[in-house]
């Protein structure tokens, strides 16, 4: 019996050892690529862009209302009720490893090593480097096409509210 197990822990072992350097060569390609530092920007921009529609639904309401000092303090909970809500749950450490799953399902450790000898080389910065900054912009692009769209989309809805809960006459 533990000839068996001996054997069987000598034939897994090894394959959780290349497991965790295939693991740490997605790691090196995702930094070199600056896939990490993508990531965590694009977790920090959703979180502002769900503060601001957060913040631009709650002045809207505030325009039309003047709260005291105590309705203020439960419109400020809310809004941060709100934010707890909509915040990513997860963070970098797990985007890397689902990330690492998915790609690198399609590369053996050699073509990594590849991938990481090329992405760490002067032109493979350069490409990095090039794609950052057309991302940043192309981002931009799409977001100030996007704004007005969202803009017009929160107020009409907004909207829509008031009347429905005027025409409902419901309050408490």
């Amino acid at each position: 019996m533990k000839k068996i197990i001996s054997i069987i822990l000598l034939a897994v072992f090894p394959m959780f050892a290349m497991a965790g350097d295939k693991e740490d060569k997605i790691r090196q390609l995702m930094e070199a690529q600056g896939i990490i530092s993508m990531f965590e920007s694009q977790l920090e921009m959703g979180k502002v862009q769900s503060e601001k529609a957060g913040k631009q639904m709650m002045d809207q309401l505030l325009s039309q209302i003047k709260p005291n000092e105590e309705f203020q303090a439960r419109f400020t909970a809310a809004f941060n009720n709100y934010m707890d809500k909509v915040t990513a749950p997860w963070g970098t450490e797990e985007i890397v490893s689902v990330w690492g799953q998915y790609y690198g399902q399609h590369f053996t450790e050699k073509e990594l090593d590849s991938l990481v000898e090329f992405y760490t080389s002067p032109i493979g910065q350069k490409e990095v480097k090039a794609s950052k900054s057309a991302l940043t912009e192309f981002t931009a692009h799409f977001q100030n096409l996007g704004e007005p769209i969202f803009q017009k989309a929160t107020q009409e809805y907004i909207q829509e509210l008031k009347l429905v809960a005027k025409e409902c006459n419901c309050q408490k």
